[in-house]
């Protein structure tokens, strides 16, 4: 079904560059609630998954420093503070000083946040898989080039062109 008829316009798109930037934002946004779907059962959030396969997968030490965790997140970074605040209240994660300077904070896994995400990875990255299979991996790779090229262009800021 054309997206469109999907939205229940009445009329197809006049402009391809608005039909391509909607289909983006919708299907981003299904994406979105389906993670919600999936990670609801485990008690996690998307940014709290976020933050747990970070710091099970993105850390050298299973530590990952406070700065550094927020430049990574795809939340914004303002917060940060307050997510790590509302993980560590639920034992998922912990805050200890960096070893390398002790002002700042690293956050890391709990054996709880590790149990939390080792279950969770599973069944979110099964749905994932099933929904992802109707794209040959030729076609997922050209998504992610063309998808490269359109955040490339975003950050080249207001230029025109």
């Amino acid at each position: 079904m054309s997206l469109w008829q999907e939205l229940g316009y009445s009329r197809p798109f006049k402009q391809p560059v608005e039909e391509t930037m909607l289909n983006i934002v919708h299907t981003g946004s299904l994406l979105v609630k389906e993670g919600y779907r999936v990670l609801r059962p485990f008690g996690l959030t998307d940014a709290q998954f976020n933050v747990l396969m970070l710091l099970r997968y993105n850390s050298v030490d299973g530590r990952i420093n406070q700065t550094s965790l927020g430049r990574m997140m795809l939340v914004n970074r303002s917060n940060v503070t307050g997510l790590v605040d509302r993980m560590e209240k639920a034992g998922l994660v912990r805050r200890v000083p960096d070893p390398q300077d002790r002002r700042v904070n690293c956050v890391e896994l709990t054996a709880a946040g590790l149990e939390a995400v080792s279950e969770a990875h599973a069944a979110y990255f099964d749905r994932l898989s099933h929904i992802m299979s109707t794209l040959s991996a030729a076609e997922r790779e050209k998504l992610i080039v063309m998808l490269e090229k359109v955040r490339s262009r975003l950050k080249e800021g207001g230029e025109k062109g």
